[in-house]
């Protein structure tokens, strides 16, 4: 009798072994960091909700890996202090896998019509929430046409047919490494050195800082996302200026010529300077035609064509969004000036555009099937 029971506990083991593998690889799939922002200690609870009791508490600027959504209320590891509770979703940014730090903004073709979020990567998948036209979400990563995000403090995934995507997080930042021995230094997939490398990079080498944790930063380094200690990176001049473009970085294609590093945007503007395939590039501000860029090996500043760039950490599109103090529409013109541009279509507020070229006070953009230029201070 003793035997049999021995066997049968080994047989339900087993057994349980294997019903957890499928669930442990789907975590492991979409491993989400968050980092407190927006308070100086952020309250860990036994349950969703301010009625459950308190845990423990997580310093502004840590990090917690996020577990499970349940509406406005995250169950989270705080990875410093190994414990597990409920937080507040509002007070946490989100960092993710390859990808993230994006904007993906719906984008319907037919309007009136709207986008489900789903639970996961399947158009079967249980819908958690239904969004329209304009809904602005958080890219967290993406694989085969879903993408994970963040939105309204839910998790779910979005066909990607079905976006726009707007860059990168409006706070990101251009920067570089740093070492004081000259080595170099790792990204890792997570905020601590107990997580696995995901390359080494030598100092003065370009990043995108997103998210400026403690001790770790989430940054972009060429086309990886993941996590390095802050005393290793040190923020750099040339973020974006509100012309048209989130910050990132990248690199002059090789083409076996060098390209022109121009004062403003246009083949017949002055050439500042010229450089070869492979000279890495901080992008201040992207546009379809040209990117405004700084060169961190000389200090240069100036206007590259965006075709003959390779880019990271950036949006394939630009885009922005038109906005109006009184809700009404922006003025597309065919110059930009206010006294010698023609007015060629009124842009409705709300509307998004694509930048082509960042100028300062004005953005050159592209409106459905009309190209002209459009005050930045509309922009957004």
């Amino acid at each position: 009798m003793n035997r049999i029971n021995r066997f049968l506990a080994v047989f339900l083991a087993a057994i349980l072994i294997m019903s957890l593998v499928p669930i442990t690889q789907a975590k492991a799939e979409h491993r989400l960091f968050a980092m407190v922002s927006g308070t100086s200690s952020l309250n860990v609870r036994s349950g969703p909700g301010t009625g459950y009791s308190w845990l423990g508490r997580v310093k502004g600027g840590g990090w917690v890996e996020v577990l499970e959504n349940y509406g406005d209320w995250y169950l989270v590891n705080v990875l410093a202090q190994s414990l597990t509770g409920y937080v507040s979703s509002r007070y946490l940014k989100t960092a993710g896998g390859s990808g993230a730090g994006g904007t993906a903004i719906v984008n319907n073709p037919v309007p009136g019509q709207f986008l489900n979020l789903r639970q996961y990567p399947s158009l079967t998948a249980p819908v958690l929430g239904i969004y329209y036209n304009g809904a602005v979400a958080s890219v967290l990563s993406e694989s085969g046409g879903w993408y994970y995000v963040q939105i309204e403090g839910k998790l779910g995934y979005f066909r990607g047919e079905y976006l726009l995507f707007a860059g990168g997080s409006g706070s990101s930042k251009a920067g570089s490494v740093y070492s004081a021995n000259g080595g170099s230094v790792n990204l890792r997939s997570g905020p601590g050195y107990g997580f696995s490398v995901l390359g080494q990079y030598r100092p003065g080498t370009s990043v995108s800082v997103h998210l400026q944790g403690d001790p770790f930063w989430y940054i972009t380094v060429g086309s990886r996302s993941g996590f390095m200690d802050k005393k290793f990176l040190r923020l750099g001049s040339g973020g974006g200026d509100g012309g048209g473009g989130a910050a990132g970085t990248g690199i002059v294609t090789h083409t076996g010529r060098r390209l022109n590093l121009r004062e403003q945007p246009s083949t017949s503007a002055r050439v500042i300077g010229q450089y070869a395939g492979g000279t890495e590039l901080i992008i201040d501000s992207q546009g379809v035609d040209w990117c405004r860029v700084t060169v961190p090996s000389t200090g240069a500043k100036g206007y590259m064509m965006s075709r003959y760039l390779t880019l990271y950490g950036v949006p394939g599109v630009s885009t922005r969004r038109v906005v109006h103090p009184d809700a009404t529409f922006v003025n597309l013109r065919t110059q930009p000036s206010q006294a010698s541009g023609a007015v060629i279509v009124r842009v409705p507020h709300g509307s998004i555009v694509n930048v082509v070229a960042p100028d300062g006070a004005w953005t050159k953009v592209r409106y459905n099937t009309y190209t002209g230029f459009m005050m930045s201070y509309f922009l957004k």
